[in-house]
């Protein structure tokens, strides 16, 4: 019996080892991401094409509700969609994960088409509200070859002022000045076909330096656009107190209009009016110098980060990411999460790079990036900051797109993920919940066991002792047996009729065989009760 005791209390202390172990090395999964992918098409003007916009998850999908926006001045949303229209529609089920919608191609040119991640909702059976992970798709509109693509203006003027230089089609920057009480600048412009369109931003004059932009679109769908910087005087008050230090600046800046840079041999304008390109959430404009000049630049309020607005010269453009140290440009990519946006910067070449990674390019977000990449291809990490300010390496799992953030031992440069790291995602607690569940039934049952035990053991122990005493031979007792010896009688002065001690071979005093009077009993390691 004591043999048993003892190899139940081990079965129960291995099995509470082994979950406690297991515990320390559980892979807590992150909350479950679904994946919002959209697809291309494209056609010729007049066409009507169609979208397919596809959402999987992990687990059964029981919700879909989510926004996708659009360039309305190229597309027009005909069916397929739930509600909305002008540039951004509503996908709304609860039985489908698949959706098709059809536009119509109405001018040439390219429109993305990109979920809103921000409201996104997608439910499934485990989770009310899965990460969203999503990638954009692209309409392209072809003009017809007898569309013309003049993009140019016939002519050019403003009211109040005069533009410097006078205009010319070939031109597409102009200076002016107007005074101190012009509010508002009146622009007269004229494209060359009448089948070109024409469009101006900018025309609301501040105190100081404002920019105005013509845009003039073909019929084929190629843009040229006119810029004109316009200074408006100071007040009577401002001009006295105007120093030469600042006449100066506003002569610096003046050099620095009409700036071009070439990234990968394409030659791209700095746009300085982020009227008609609004700057990312969490950026504000503030003023740099490049190149000795000052120019208007969008600033991270916590990630510190640099942005201007490039453009091609056939109208195509967007946000780069500026680095002031190396003066390099790089474009402004991020992956998003609940609350947090991670910026993808180039990796420089004077931070660590962990070993048993591979550098390649991977698309994230719809964009190619420099990453470094795992022998299994199932973690890249890439170099950026996150919303918060938080700068250096991050993993990114291939597998459902979540983010943690990644630090290298720099005594030891292993690779090894930090999964200790601040984890970007909810995580999800299931997997500790159901351990420490079954964790918490074994060590109650334990107890109760243990304390059953125990009475028993200590009962035994006495009946062993009581018969020591008296040369009772317990050798031929059945643990039935002494389980049902009374230990009451002996507690209150009775004797031993329970246990048979009338043995021939067992007799009280010295028996025949020389014998000492009580054998030996062999209490199998137990002491005595203190």
């Amino acid at each position: 019996m004591i043999k048993n005791l003892k190899g139940i209390i081990a079965c129960i202390l291995t099995v509470c080892m082994c979950l406690l172990l297991q515990m320390n090395s559980i892979n807590v999964d992150a909350a479950e991401t679904a994946s919002i992918s959209i697809g291309s098409a494209s056609g010729n003007v007049g066409d009507t094409v169609t979208v397919t916009v596809s959402v999987s998850a992990p687990s059964e999908v029981y919700l879909c509700d989510f926004y996708i926006n659009y360039d309305a001045s190229i597309l027009e949303a005909v069916s397929g969609y739930d509600a909305g229209g002008g540039g951004t529609i509503r996908l709304l089920s609860t039985d489908k994960t698949s959706f098709s919608i059809k536009f119509k191609i109405n001018n040439p040119g390219s429109s993305a088409i990109s979920v809103v991640t921000s409201t996104a909702i997608v439910s499934s059976a485990y989770e009310d509200r899965l990460v969203i992970s999503s990638s954009s798709g692209t309409v392209t509109g072809k003009a017809p070859v007898s569309y013309s693509s003049d993009n140019t203006l016939s002519s050019l003027q403003i009211s109040p002022g005069t533009l410097s230089p006078a205009f010319s089609p070939e031109i597409t920057t102009y200076n002016a000045s107007v005074d101190s009480d012009v509010e508002e600048l009146v622009v007269s412009a004229v494209a060359n076909d009448s089948n070109a369109k024409v469009s101006v931003s900018g025309r609301k004059m501040d105190p100081g330096r404002n920019t105005t932009t013509i845009t003039v679109t073909a019929e084929d769908g190629s843009v040229k656009k006119y810029i004109i910087y316009t200074t408006r005087a100071a007040g009577s008050n401002e001009q006295e107190t105007q120093t030469e230090a600042e006449t100066q600046t506003e002569v610096q800046t003046e050099q620095a209009d009409n700036i071009q840079v070439t990234i990968d041999k394409v030659q791209y304008t700095v746009i300085q009016d982020y009227s008609e390109h609004e700057l990312p959430e969490g950026y504000e404009e503030t003023e740099i110098d490049y190149n000795g000049g000052k120019i208007i630049a969008g600033k991270g309020l916590k990630t510190g980060l640099i942005l201007m607005y490039l453009e091609s010269d056939n109208g195509e453009g967007g946000f780069y990411v500026y680095d002031e140290t190396a003066k390099t440009f790089s474009p402004y990519n991020t992956v998003d999460e609940p609350q947090v946006t991670f910026v993808v910067l180039p990796i420089p070449d004077s931070v660590n790079k962990p070993d048993g990674y591979t550098l390649t390019r991977f698309t994230m977000n719809g964009k190619e990036v420099d990453v470094l990449i795992d022998a299994d291809r199932q973690y890249c990490l890439f170099y950026g900051v996150s919303s918060s300010g938080e700068k250096g390496w991050f993993s990114y799992r291939i597998s459902d797109a979540t983010i943690q953030a990644y630090s290298i031992d720099k005594s030891d440069i292993s690779g090894i993920i930090n999964t200790s790291g601040k984890d970007t995602k909810p995580a999800n607690n299931k997997g500790y919940i159901v351990v420490i569940s079954i964790l918490a039934v074994l060590i109650a049952a334990f107890a109760v066991v243990t304390g059953i035990l125990c009475s028993k053991l200590s009962k035994v122990k006495k009946v062993f002792n009581m018969a020591s005493k008296d040369g009772v031979d317990l050798d031929s007792y059945t643990e039935k047996e002494i389980d049902e010896y009374d230990l009451d009688d002996y507690e209150e002065g009775g004797d031993y009729d329970d246990l048979d001690s009338s043995s021939d071979e067992i007799a009280y005093g010295d028996d025949k065989s020389g014998k000492d009077d009580v054998e030996e009993l062999k209490l199998f390691d137990i002491d005595d009760d203190k």
